[in-house]
């Protein structure tokens, strides 16, 4: 079925569209292309939700499997245990039937009819302690069925949600079948003259969101917040300027005496006065040295802070090298690799070889993971798109994501407005 949609999507790309014979006839053309564009593009966003569900249901199913693995090897511990426990009760039933146990009858009778007291204070404890024995053999026979009657209802509880679950994916992989071969057989009745003119409707509007996307500014990185505190560091260079423009000054008080010609003859006899004014005028320097020191903290908790951001960055690029190595792989729904992969497939597992687990859906990934703005992205950041989080992406940079497309498609290297934005998350801290 895919292997049909890509031979389509290639031989229309090998034969070149006729040009229209009417420019009255290009506008119903375009419509019409349009409109299957559309047509396509929703059967696919359904397709890739029925397949993201899957993979939800998929996931659960695996999840649950283990569940009952432990529960049935707990019950097979606990029957062992409680088999032992039998053993040694039904041995003490024989011994107190054969008269061999301290709490016999005999061993009783002696105990009361001993002529010493010590004798029979020392016969009393070992019948005490013999009791105890006994009772807390009982007790852990007791607990043992108790607890192996109540795994045994896990156990089934959970089989029987397994069951479920498998019934449950059952369905909707027939449900994803039937969205991709109503695909298949819509791409079947197009001609390739059709087929070549939707890929090109398609590249078009995806350059024309790409182009207002990058126009809006929203990907354009944020001012950075340290500049205010930058200013006192950027009067550094200011006595350069000053040194260069020393006159500026005297001009600025000379400008409020252009008026007189005595006072600009005083001026330089203030000029003097001021240039010894200059050596005191150096510790002034001193508070600001002064005020440097608090500053000294800050930046130790700007050293920190970019340790955490190193690391998540590299774990970001790991992700995304991975990511780049799997271009040209095709798609493939439910996949996770390593020979083909669906979109979440893709993502989480870039993320699971750079040392992170993630949700495998990307509606968990968009529900479980850090939100971040787009215009703080960097690369192995996830992209999502659709308003229900059907598809996710992994950033590379320069508004480039790599993706595992839809069905007939190849990972590879897209605008990140390929389609409808959602959002974006980060699946570290920093």
């Amino acid at each position: 079925m895919r292997s049909v949609c890509a031979v389509a999507l290639t031989a229309a790309a090998a034969v070149a569209a006729p040009a229209p014979s009417a420019p009255a006839a290009a506008a119903p053309a375009e419509q019409s292309v349009a409109e299957l564009l559309t047509q396509l593009k929703t059967a696919y966003r359904k397709a890739e939700e029925a397949t993201e569900a899957y993979n939800a249901t998929e996931e659960k199913l695996r999840k649950q499997r283990t569940k009952t693995r432990a529960l049935a090897a707990a019950l097979a511990r606990t029957r062992s245990r409680l088999a032992l426990s039998h053993d040694d009760v039904g041995r003490l039933a024989r011994e107190q039937y054969q008269g061999h146990t301290q709490l016999s009858s005999y061993f009783f009778l002696m105990a009361l009819l001993s002529p010493s007291p010590d004798q029979v204070t020392e016969q009393t404890r070992v019948l005490g302690r013999a009791a105890d024995r006994q009772a807390l053999l009982m007790e852990r026979l007791a607990r043992g069925e108790v607890h192996a009657a109540r795994l045994v209802q896990q156990a089934r509880a959970s089989m029987k949600k397994q069951l479920s679950l498998a019934t449950k994916r059952k369905k909707q992989r027939d449900k994803v079948e039937k969205r991709l071969t109503a695909i298949e057989v819509k791409l079947a009745s197009l001609s390739r003259r059709q087929i070549r003119a939707i890929q090109k409707r398609e590249r078009q509007d995806t350059e024309k969101a790409q182009r207002e996307l990058l126009d809006s500014g929203a990907l354009d990185p944020p001012v950075p917040d340290i500049a205010p505190d930058t200013d006192p560091d950027d009067v550094a260079p200011d006595p350069q300027t000053d040194d260069a423009d020393t006159g500026a000054d005297a001009n600025s008080d000379t400008g409020s005496d252009t008026g007189s010609g005595t006072d600009a003859k005083e001026t330089p006899k203030e000029t003097p006065k001021e240039t010894p004014k200059e050596t005191p005028s150096e510790p002034t320097p001193e508070p600001e040295a002064s005020e440097t020191p608090p500053r000294r903290p800050k930046e130790t908790v700007h050293r920190r802070t970019p340790r955490r951001a190193s690391a998540s960055k590299a774990a970001g690029q790991r992700a995304l090298r991975y990511a780049l190595k799997q271009i040209g792989k095709p798609y493939v729904w439910g996949a996770e690799g390593p020979r083909s992969f669906d979109c979440s497939g893709l993502t989480s597992q870039a993320w699971a070889h750079a040392g992170r687990r993630i949700p495998r859906t990307s509606q968990e990934q968009w529900r479980r993971l850090p939100r971040v703005k787009l215009n703080r992205l960097r690369p192995g950041d996830l992209v999502v798109y659709f308003k229900r989080a059907s598809h996710v992406a992994i950033y590379a940079g320069n508004g480039m994501v790599v993706q595992a497309p839809r069905p007939g498609g190849r990972v590879k290297l897209s605008p990140i407005a390929s389609n409808p934005l959602r959002g974006a998350v980060r699946p570290t801290k920093g």
